[in-house]
């Protein structure tokens, strides 16, 4: 079986160009089904993030498959607006070390970012109930999800909150030197804005206002940290008090634009206005950071503050490289095992019914022993069997690590006739 990822991510590519593949949550499971409909893939899953997205593949197909793998992004994902550079495939091992990275954090803009691993949780259940996902990706993602948990429990990467809303957080705290006096506006409710407003006040801010399309999701979240909340209608009122916004909503379009800040400037009497656009694809049109005393970052604008936090994770981040590394090694072994995998079980089903055929036939014979004996007897020829096959199966599993199990498995077939029709 082969593996196969194409994809791109905040280290390919511009956020202005990958907002245009970002699939929206509400269309993982649709795009998932077709994915495998479209591609001569056996199984696949898309993980679509703001800083990511990647399609993930097996098939016993080779460039077929690839190829699919490709076009699907360029055209069903995306506007085609990707060049070559923007995009990036792995093959093999190389697919396997990559989303091991990705679970455990270490591909993050934010090195240690827990979130990501919720994302990819999210991208497997949804794969699962596509029905895009099969024995190889499903065991690829539990072994990821046990990589990560290594991670966070030996080296602790990870295990504190980190994560991207909190980095823009710091990035506003650079701009500001105090959230004092300030007016803190946040436009969205969900995950990414709880994290920010848990860095907000952390940071100082008090009172921050929550603006939703669902207004009681805004009270929820305001009432927990101290804030207010007012229904989506009110925020252009918002926009005229704010000294600092930061979106984070799921919307095709932008949700602030140039007509909505132009009709709000006026009001403002020429104070700044920072806006943390923390959206994907953007909540903020680009063409705003024209105004006058407006000031716009978005998600590429978090990476030089992002970096400055790796040195004093970079001894936990060895740490964890080493796990992926040997999590992968476990999975990969595994994958190569996996075509002898009837093999192995042909022989054990089929010295099991001998060894059970003999216990049988002892029991009817003669002055046999009593009934009671039986299930004792079916245990230890259980066992014998299990003993007699540890070695072989061993030497099969290490075999395939040097390239050689299609022949040792082959002569195990042919030796134990495993062609042939029982007796």
């Amino acid at each position: 079986m082969n593996l196969f990822l194409v994809g791109m991510s905040y280290r390919t590519a511009p956020v202005a160009v990958r907002e245009r593949y970002a699939v929206p949550a509400a269309q993982i499971v649709e795009r998932d089904a077709k994915l495998l409909r479209s591609v001569s893939l056996d199984e696949g899953a898309i993980l679509s993030t703001c800083n990511r997205t990647e399609l993930l593949g097996a098939s016993r197909a080779g460039e077929p498959a690839l190829e699919g793998m490709h076009r699907f992004l360029r055209e069903e994902l995306g506007d085609g607006s990707a060049s070559a550079s923007h995009v990036y495939e792995l093959r093999g091992g190389d697919v396997v070390r990559h989303l091991f990275r990705v679970a455990g954090g270490l591909d993050s803009m934010v090195l240690g970012e827990a979130q990501i691993l919720g994302q990819l949780k999210l991208a497997y259940r949804a794969a699962v109930e596509a029905r895009s996902t099969g024995p190889v990706l499903n065991r690829l993602f539990q072994h990821a999800f046990h990589a990560a948990k290594r991670i966070r429990s030996e080296t602790g990467l990870g295990a504190a909150t980190v994560s991207v809303a909190r980095v823009g957080v710091q990035l506003v705290g650079e701009v500001f030197e105090s959230f004092a006096g300030k007016r803190v506006l946040l436009v969205g409710a969900g995950e990414m804005a709880e994290s920010a407003l848990f860095g907000l006040r952390e940071a100082g801010a008090t009172d921050p206002c929550v603006v939703n399309r669902t207004l009681a999701a805004a009270v929820e979240l305001a009432a927990r940290h101290g804030g207010s909340a007012r229904p989506l209608d009110a925020l252009a009122e918002e926009l005229e008090r704010a000294d600092v916004v930061i979106t984070s909503v799921s919307l095709d379009r932008p949700i602030i634009g140039r007509p909505e800040l132009e009709r709000a400037l006026p009001n403002r009497r020429g104070r700044p206005l920072l806006l943390l656009d923390l959206g994907i694809p953007r909540n903020v049109d680009p063409a705003v950071q024209e105004l006058e005393n407006v000031y716009v970052y978005d998600l590429d604008d978090l990476e030089t503050t992002a970096e400055r936090g790796r040195a004093s994770r970079a001894a936990a981040a060895d740490r964890a490289g080493a796990i992926t590394r040997a999590e992968s090694d476990r999975f990969l072994h595994w994958l190569e095992v996996l075509p002898h995998a009837p093999t192995i079980r042909e022989l054990n089903q089929r010295l099991e019914r001998l060894a059970l055929d003999e216990v049988r036939r002892i029991m009817s014979r003669p002055g046999a022993p009593p009934e009671s004996v039986q299930p004792e007897l079916e245990r230890l020829a259980h066992a014998i069997v299990a003993k007699l096959l540890h070695r072989p199966f061993e030497e099969l599993r290490r075999e395939a690590s040097n390239g050689g199990a299609q022949y040792y498995a082959g002569a195990l077939r042919e030796l134990f006739g495993l062609e042939e029709e029982d007796p």
